[in-house]
């Protein structure tokens, strides 16, 4: 007959919560499953199923449970969950950018739309950007490789290794990658709408009587229409390669070895 006494109760306990709320921070900072759109239970249950089976495999320090070191440790545990699950969220915010910042460009700024995932509002062509965004992330099993880059953080950022400043850095220095990648992404659309205005300039200056604001906010809508359109082609690809990126990006920063 198994028998546990108190002590044994106790660090069973402490083993499996301490991995539950590093899990349950970075499923509540992931993109989709953090979002409005899946219910707290549910992603609580992933947590709770993914620290079941994760707990055997992890070294979990031995601590005082009724101690102010221990509050400390759960507040490691909950900023390090979040700042894991931020960094998927760059990614989706690459796009997110991408769509707004070509919305403006192709005058379509002013089409807004709310968006049930975040409760807020923005561009349609940033929204339908992280739409397809969202469905290349689940389509390529990138969810998966989330789980395993969840799991890995257990052994290069283990329990109790403390608040490293530089693994933060580290975090911060992705804006700068976020957003050169969104203006690459948006660079076409920006020189080609560029080269029309100049043009619509040109025409303006030697006929005046020609009403170019009429004629150019249509033109440039229409083939900024026509740039989303061939775009989807290659959509898929770009985010791979993005995808691919971030990968590397901890492989070579942080050390980690997941299958990208």
């Amino acid at each position: 007959m198994l028998e546990l006494n108190t002590d044994q109760l106790l660090a069973l306990t402490i083993s499996f919560f301490l991995p539950f709320f590093r899990i349950g921070a970075f499923m509540m900072a992931l993109p989709l499953i953090g979002s409005q759109l899946v219910s707290s239970r549910i992603r609580i249950l992933f947590a709770f199923v993914i620290s079941i089976i994760v707990t055997p495999v992890i070294q979990i320090p031995s601590y005082d449970a009724i101690s102010p070191a221990f509050i400390l440790l759960i507040a490691e545990q909950l900023i390090i969950g979040w700042v894991l699950g931020f960094i998927v969220s760059v990614l989706f915010q690459i796009f997110s950018l991408a769509g707004q910042l070509a919305a403006m460009k192709a005058g379509l700024g002013f089409a807004m739309s709310n968006d049930p995932a975040n409760g807020i509002t923005v561009a349609t062509m940033g929204q339908y950007y992280m739409t397809m965004a969202g469905l290349a992330f689940l389509g390529t099993g990138g969810h998966l490789v989330m789980i395993e880059f969840l799991v890995q953080s257990f052994e290069y950022w283990p329990i109790g290794s403390g608040f490293d400043s530089q693994r933060y850095w580290d975090v911060v220095t992705l804006g700068g990658w976020m957003f050169e990648k969104a203006l690459l992404i948006v660079l076409p659309l920006a020189v080609a709408t560029l080269i029309m205005n100049i043009s619509f300039g040109v025409v303006a200056k030697a006929s005046a009587q020609l009403n170019v604001f009429a004629l150019g906010f249509p033109i440039i809508m229409m083939f900024s229409l026509f740039f989303f359109w061939v775009m989807l082609g290659d959509f898929l690809d770009i985010y791979r390669l993005l995808f691919q990126e971030m990968i590397t990006w901890l492989k070579d920063t942080w050390g980690l070895r997941v299958d990208g």
